[in-house]
């Protein structure tokens, strides 16, 4: 299947706006200017043990920002955030559930019980919670189309829950029961972060427990009305104001006209922080996901900046907050862009780029992106690709599964032709606390990079703006957001 996208790619490629031949004596100089040596700078210290993980929010975050600001003024960009700075501030709200007095206790007639314990519950709520054997109804939704019990079953009473992956809870939320408890992966970060312009969503209190003894009582449940009773005693959760930042900087084109429209090239600059248990090192520096992605939009800016003739079109280059807590710096940015989106006609986001130990083999001299046939992005990409003797190609799964994985989505969904590029989808230190900078393929990523200011040169330099691929069946969302973003008064 692979084999065969390959091949239709290199089809379409003949009659592309983007094929391109072997390099010019100006991109010969730009990609000889990128090296290991650069990249293994930038990878070192956002990856280093003092940034402590990268957490959104946390004191390591802010430093790698000011790294990253630092590095876009020694490029010579313009500042592209707030009031003549680097950084775009975003106000949020940290919301944090008191413990003290939290106690959730599940139990049955015949004297089987499950308590709440400490670090393995999760609550998420919008006020106190206050309920005394409340009846319960189980409830287990194996895939998106397995049966919903009816509203009336559920309506005043907790729902002890199962999901599945890819399921939603929502309709159920909709039903209005008193509360969901459901066992789940509980997050390592005891905490919620909410736009602070926005309200908070009305929803259930749902609880969710990583304990396996609540698995097991779960488990023993009849499926719909149990003889199970349910009591909670939750505090309110506390809301604090704080400011969290995109990091943005700025290379006007060179083009009278072409300069009116943006690329954005960009990155997430957080990770995970560090687990708050366990043994031995602790700290999710987060080589890969993403310093890397950083470091390649940095050894960008820096490459194609010292160059005397600009693109013409301009460049921001970006590195988003929070998209480790749900994409959000680049849904913050799409929702307060600063540079108009109508004017902006890509996205190449960056991640995963160091590593060559994908999970499925070996990706040595290889780059792919996310929704590789969504765009001509990946037109792009493949003749860059050529030129510098790097392959490309696209995965039977991961390349649409990932779409909406990574910042591209946000830019997408506002009808922006957005991709993701990375090397390895999935590698054997994700998001563990292994994912050392040590373990980066540097003379790969210095290629893969390479290929990367290859690409953005020639489609900042094309007189065609990259398209939506419109006969892609995946892709009638995003063509009718740009049009509505292209016709909108």
């Amino acid at each position: 299947m692979i084999a065969h996208r390959l091949c239709y790619l290199a089809t379409f490629l003949l009659g592309s706006a983007f094929a391109g031949g072997p390099l010019s004596p100006a991109e010969r100089e730009l990609v000889e200017s990128i090296s290991a040596n650069t990249l293994r700078g930038h990878l070192s210290f956002l990856a280093s043990d003092l940034l402590e993980g990268r957490d959104t929010p946390s004191r390591g975050l802010d430093l790698a920002a000011e790294y990253i600001a630092s590095q876009f003024r020694r490029a010579g960009l313009e500042p592209g955030g707030d009031q003549g700075t680097y950084f775009q501030n975003a106000p949020y709200l940290k919301i944090t559930q008191p413990m003290e007095g939290f106690r959730v206790r599940l139990e049955t007639p015949d004297g089987k019980s499950w308590e709440s314990a400490g670090p393995k519950v999760m609550a998420i709520t919008n006020a106190a919670v206050n309920v005394a054997s409340l009846e319960v109804v189980k409830v287990t939704l194996q895939d998106k189309d397995s049966p919903l019990p009816s509203a009336e079953l559920v309506r005043g009473k907790a729902v002890v829950l199962y999901m599945g992956r890819g399921v939603s809870s929502r309709a159920l939320i909709e039903m209005k029961p008193a509360l969901l408890l459901t066992y789940a992966v509980v997050p390592p970060t005891p905490y919620r972060l909410r736009p602070a312009s926005a309200p908070a969503p009305p929803s259930a209190p749902f609880l969710l427990t990583a304990d396996t003894e609540f698995r097991k009582l779960f488990d023993a449940l009849p499926n719909g009305l149990t003889p199970a009773k349910l009591t909670a005693n939750i505090a309110a959760p506390v809301e604090e104001p704080i400011q969290l930042r995109n990091v943005i900087g700025k290379l006007p084109g060179s083009d009278p006209i072409l300069r009116n429209e943006a690329i954005l090239l960009t990155a997430h600059y957080d990770h995970v922080g560090v687990s708050p248990r366990g043994d031995g090192d602790r700290i999710h520096n987060g080589a890969n996901d993403d310093a890397s992605g950083v470091s390649t939009v940095l050894a960008l800016a820096e490459s194609i900046g010292a160059r005397k003739l600009r693109p013409k079109r301009t460049l921001v280059f970006m590195t988003y907050f929070g998209e480790e807590k749900g994409l959000l710096g680049s849904r913050y940015y799409a929702a307060h862009p600063t540079v108009p989106l109508r004017q902006t006609v890509a996205n190449l986001n960056f991640e995963h780029m160091g590593r060559t130990d994908d999970s499925e083999g070996k990706r040595e001299g290889q780059i792919t992106a996310t929704g590789f046939d969504y765009t001509t992005l990946g037109e792009a990409l493949t003749a860059a690709g050529a030129a510098t003797g790097i392959g490309t190609w696209s995965h039977p799964r991961n390349s649409d599964d990932f779409f909406a994985r990574s910042d591209n989505q946000a830019l997408a969904d506002a009808g922006v032709p957005a991709i993701t590029v990375s090397v390895a989808w999935i590698f054997p230190d994700y998001h563990r606390p292994s994912d050392h900078w040590e373990k980066i393929d540097l003379p790969n990523m210095e290629k893969v990079v390479r290929t990367a200011a290859v690409t953005v040169s020639r489609i900042a330099n094309n007189e065609t703006a990259p398209q939506w691929v419109e006969s892609h069946p995946k892709v009638k969302r995003y063509v009718e957001a740009a049009r509505k973003l292209h016709t909108a008064d």
